[in-house]
């Protein structure tokens, strides 16, 4: 029977951690947000990178509250 605790490898990084998602997603926005402002002059790439910002900040925002819940 195989069990999974603290100490298997499958949850050995935190990926399914709802902070580490929550950073992960703030990092996105930001990477985003920078490639939005890259792209000011070009308004299709300008809003294409608007809303993949909005959509990671939404996440992370999302995924922070289920952090805070379940604390």
């Amino acid at each position: 029977m195989f069990i999974l605790n603290e100490t298997s490898n499958r949850n050995m990084y935190g990926y399914h951690d709802p902070m580490h998602q929550a950073g992960k997603h703030f990092v996105m926005a930001e990477h985003f947000e920078r490639m939005k402002m890259a792209y000011a002059g070009d308004p299709a790439r300008f809003y294409q990178y608007a809303e993949c910002e909005y959509y990671h900040k939404a996440l992370a925002h999302r995924y922070k509250g289920i952090a805070a819940a379940g604390m």
